[in-house]
């Protein structure tokens, strides 16, 4: 029993990686809407945001 729950746990996290390899959205919406956001963010306090620091 302790085999298969440890091939079970080891099988999860092999699985759980290729999950998060990418970004839902990626190769879906063109590069033409990241340019407009980037656009419309510009002018706004958002456009400074820096996410070093996050999490310290």
């Amino acid at each position: 029993m302790k085999t298969l729950v440890k091939a079970a746990v080891f099988t999860s996290l092999l699985a759980s990686f290729s999950a998060f390899a990418h970004h839902p959205a990626e190769d879906i919406v063109d590069e033409d809407i990241y340019l407009m956001i980037d656009e419309n963010v510009s002018d706004t306090p958002h456009a400074d945001l820096d996410f070093t620091s996050m999490g310290n």
